[in-house]
């Protein structure tokens, strides 16, 4: 008992010891021990090289700052190891682990079976040496008991020699496979770390391209900054050239002014006067001219920006209906702003509500940077901005359903009550030049696809008869899920609309619209039939028409409550009320 206590004790201390030499972040056997000079920790080289790549130049256990050449290369680490490792082996507690449990144990019985026939091969019975295998019985016996024993009579017997053999030989032919198996998840496992070390290999050549890259860019704006800078120190320089002789110029003047005897001051007063033209004649420092403090962003473009007027605001606040602004083009994409004069949903009659829509573009869901900015009518510094980057689908819309209060738009100055009108600047932007190219990339190869349909009618034409399907531009005239939307589009002019034409769009299964097409001024009044969702967040639509409704904006009047029929005869929409995000 105190023997298996001891060496309970002795497997703790090896384990203890072998926790220390585990790295602190794989928590794995010490590969290549590099050491933290602050804190003494050990730890994997690949991983604390990837964690100061990846993560923050700080020690993952102290959190001093630090960098691989601070690491100090621990030799000695594989040999303690190592050691351990024969320890841990040596033990009985750790010679069989958990996982193989199930495959030991039978390998242990017959290799216990196998040590009994060869150090006791003697009949319990007769005490005589087993010599033969009973095949009914399965057993060894020796030859008294394959005589005599009734058990066995009629049995079939064989030398044990012969039946060894055969036993040796089947084991060993199994053990082939097994080596073979073995061998072949040692090449495979070769093959994952050359794999693996090559995926880390590419992903520190593009870190260290990206950061070649930014320190170029950084050295250019540098560049900029010290052209810009120059400039204007010369600007400054001529500033306070001319300065200082003015200022001499006012002294010596000011000077011979109260103290010189006034004989002496009216026979010199034409020389004074004569100084003071020569000094306003020989200007030095022109206006200053203005340096754009902008520096282009080599990595970030820039916005693209459309500006929004909302005429006859009451009178559309009283519809209640949404308006659009006319369409902008990003990089080949199509965006609008969506504004609900009187509010959306819980919101309505007390906010503002505000989105942005993506008309037509990449079909896959991407993120998108975008700006809101409520104008104000004297003073641009109290302009409202609200800046946010939300990921947009095809007709989705994402923006802010309580933008503004309504009270507050005419006392804070954002209305304006002269002409009734409230402007909106909106702004969007990908988050990287590589998205931009790609959405770009994407608009040439649909515009490409167009030009063959044009170029070839009949192809287009027998396409559809071949089970082939013809790309066409995703827009808001058709839905992604296959459904048509149609919504009545309202636009923000300067009087009340009073006449519309309703026409009402025929669509095929598929919910784009028949031939022949609509033209573009006509699609772009279409709209979805939206279930608004949730304000400083999403808005979305869903199929809530039979036929959509296009209403063209004129000059001409018509009554609202007919043009209020108008909306209602062609159009069900229903606002969902949802909280803010």
């Amino acid at each position: 008992m105190a023997h298996q206590q001891q060496r309970l004790q002795q497997e703790t201390g090896v384990e203890s010891i072998a926790e220390v030499f585990r790295c602190v972040i794989c928590m794995e056997k010490l590969r290549d021990a590099h050491l933290c000079p602050h804190c003494s920790k050990l730890c994997c080289f690949v991983c604390i090289r990837r964690w100061l790549t990846e993560q923050r130049p700080q020690c993952p256990h102290c959190r001093a700052t630090l960098h691989l050449n601070d690491l100090v290369n621990c030799r000695w680490a594989e040999e303690v190891t190592q050691q351990l490792d024969s320890l841990q082996l040596s033990g009985p507690a750790h010679a069989v682990s958990s996982s193989s449990n199930s495959v030991a144990k039978p390998l242990e019985k017959v290799g216990n079976d196998a040590g009994s026939c060869r150090s006791d091969d003697s009949c319990r019975t007769h005490n005589e040496k087993l010599s033969v295998f009973c095949w009914n019985c399965s057993i060894c016996i020796c030859h008294q008991c394959a005589l005599w024993e009734i058990g066995h009579q009629g049995h079939e017997f064989r030398p044990i020699e012969q039946v060894y053999a055969n036993h040796v030989t089947q084991v060993k032919d199994e053990m082939t496979s097994i080596r073979r198996r073995l061998h072949e998840l040692h090449v495979m496992r070769q093959e994952v770390e050359r794999n693996v070390a090559a995926v880390h290999a590419a992903k520190y050549e593009r870190v260290h391209e990206i950061r070649t890259a930014v320190e170029q860019m950084i050295q250019r704006l540098d560049t900029q900054l010290k052209t810009k800078q120059r400039f204007l120190t010369q600007q400054s320089a001529l500033i306070s050239k001319e300065t200082e002789h003015l200022e001499h110029v006012v002294q010596s003047v000011e000077r011979k002014l109260q103290q010189s005897p006034k004989s002496e001051l009216i026979r010199h007063t034409q020389d004074l006067l004569k100084l003071i033209s020569d000094t306003q004649a020989k200007q030095i420092a022109r206006a200053p001219s203005p340096v754009h403090a902008d520096f282009l962003s080599e990595i970030v473009p820039p916005y693209d920006s459309s500006l929004f007027c909302i005429r006859s605001y009451s009178w559309l606040k009283l519809r209640g209906d949404p308006v659009y602004s006319n369409p902008l083009t990003v990089g080949g994409l199509t965006w609008r702003l969506k504004v609900y004069p009187d509010g959306n949903g819980v919101v309505r009659g007390n906010y503002l509500s505000v989105f942005l829509e993506l008309s037509s573009g990449f079909i896959e869901k991407s993120k998108y940077e975008y700006r809101v900015e409520m104008v104000h009518k004297t003073d641009a510094n109290k302009n409202i901005v609200r800046e946010f980057s939300s990921e947009f689908e095809v007709e989705e819309c994402w923006g802010y359903n309580r933008f503004y209060r309504l009270d507050l738009l005419a006392a804070e100055g954002y209305l304006n009550p002269e002409n009734d009108s409230l402007m909106l600047r909106f702004h969007v932007r990908p988050p990287s030049f590589f998205q931009k190219c790609r959405d770009q990339q994407w608009y040439i190869n649909q515009l490409e696809q167009l030009h063959s349909q044009r170029t070839h009618p009949m192809s287009a034409v027998l396409s559809p008869l071949e089970g082939s399907q013809v790309p066409t531009l995703v827009s808001s005239t058709s839905n992604v899920s296959g459904h048509h939307h149609g919504e009545l589009h309202t636009c923000g002019t300067s009087s009340p609309p009073s006449s519309s034409s309703a026409t009402e769009l025929t669509t095929d299964e598929g919910g784009t619209p028949a031939s022949p097409p609509l033209p573009m001024a006509i699609r772009s009044s279409l709209a979805t039939a939206s279930v608004d969702r949730k304000g400083e967040g999403r808005d979305t639509g869903e199929n809530r028409s039979v036929s959509p409704l296009i209403t063209a904006c004129s000059s001409s009047s018509m009554p609202s409550a007919a043009l209020g029929a108008a909306c209602r005869s062609g159009e069900q929409r229903v606002d969902l009320e949802n909280d803010d995000l």
